[in-house]
């Protein structure tokens, strides 16, 4: 029986993208998520668009406890800690909602 290389090198392609447990294989997985979150894909799934709104939502959400915190409290510390938090939070937010209503295909 004749091994075709081809053949060997799709296996070992498969077998590396499915162990994702030891530290450089979770580093690499971990990097595409990241990537995937921050600038977006071209032409994502619908389950990716809507977790990538709800984690859009949850920051927009500390931008708005960080608004409240602004108006909530009478000294400068926790003021400046709420608009901190608030525009980090906000930006955040704002980019991962961005990303996932960017590319959104028509037809």
């Amino acid at each position: 029986m004749q091994h075709d290389p081809e053949l060997d090198r799709i296996r070992e392609e498969a077998e590396e993208k499915q162990r994702a447990i030891l530290y450089p294989d979770t580093l690499r997985s971990g990097r595409s998520v990241d990537e995937f979150l921050w600038n977006g894909d071209p032409h994502p799934k619908p389950v990716q668009r809507v977790g990538l709104a709800l984690f859009g939502m949850l920051f927009s959400g500390l931008a708005v406890l960080g608004i409240v915190l602004l108006f909530t409290q009478d000294n400068w510390p926790g003021r400046i800690f709420g608009i901190a938090m608030g525009l980090l939070a906000g930006i955040a937010g704002a980019r991962l909602m961005g990303n996932a209503f960017r590319h959104i295909r028509r037809g």
